[in-house]
């Protein structure tokens, strides 16, 4: 089974003016429809400006992603740009295209250095979210996900508490996840893992519709070290409202002992 990094590995083609290019192959069997999993996409932009940014002190801090097209099993390549390099942060313009040069995703990643805390305290206990109150990861089970559940998620590790696909109940939902072949826990695998859980629409309707990711923006709240490699998050989703087939979704990822690691929210094409 393909693992995640290995899944969005890149490979430097150089530069193109002030733009750093990388070659990205998708690969089969993470699928979610015609295209391959979002997160993938997701993962491989935010490495592609992690190997740009020179200064080790600068780690990613928050994206805004849009995901055009489906990405294909096959080549593409990723676009870095620089938009602006200050003092402490950089804001990066990342752009993905397939052999066709048609643009599958496109966004923005920003990276930027620790800075002194205008909170003036600790900054989780700051925090007006509190952690979901769910069961520990060893006491949940981890479910399989045949057909219909999408290509890409036999590399994840579901394990539901409430909130079921079809129920036909309200559009929320609480579980574990990690992948099943963990590796180093890094921006890349953390940002592309609060994608990977079924939304939350789903949960309130009876019959399979489409469903797709067209805007995803989070913020990275944890320093990857600090989250144990093989220890599952809690996800926690919700949707606030739709409107036109187009629906909104918070979702959040928090960490065993409580900390919020990934605050996430996406627009979603519904039907």
């Amino acid at each position: 089974m393909t693992s995640f990094d290995t899944a969005i590995a890149l490979s430097p083609l150089g530069g193109k003016g002030s733009s750093l290019l990388f070659s990205w192959q998708v690969p089969d069997g993470w699928q979610q429809g015609r295209g391959a999993w979002g997160g993938l996409a997701i993962g491989a932009m935010t490495r592609a400006v992690e190997l740009s940014e020179s200064d080790p002190q600068r780690s990613v801090r928050t994206v805004s992603l849009q995901l055009c097209a489906p990405a294909m099993v096959g080549a593409h390549v990723v676009q870095v740009q620089p938009v602006r390099l200050g003092s402490g942060m950089s804001t990066w313009s990342v752009t993905v295209t397939d052999a066709a040069e048609t643009t599958v995703a496109t966004g923005s990643i920003i990276t930027g250095a620790a800075r002194a805390s205008s909170i003036g305290r600790d900054e989780q206990a700051w925090s007006a979210v509190p952690a979901p109150t769910a069961p520990a990861a060893p006491d949940v089970t981890v479910v399989d996900t045949p057909p219909p559940f999408p290509t890409f998620t036999q590399h994840l590790a579901f394990a539901p508490v409430t909130g079921y696909p079809l129920a036909g109940i309200a559009a929320q939902t609480l579980g574990w996840i990690d992948y099943r072949s963990p590796g180093t826990p890094s921006a890349a695998s953390l940002l592309a893992l609060v994608d990977g859980w079924y939304t939350a629409t789903l949960v309130s309707l009876t019959e399979l519709v489409n469903i797709a990711t067209v805007n995803f923006t989070a913020t990275l709240l944890i320093d990857p070290s600090e989250v144990v490699t093989g220890e599952p998050l809690l996800h926690h989703g919700i949707v606030s409202a739709s409107r036109d087939g187009f629906a909104s979704e918070q979702r959040r990822l928090w960490t065993a002992d409580g900390r919020l690691a990934v605050d996430n929210l996406q627009t979603m094409a519904v039907g």
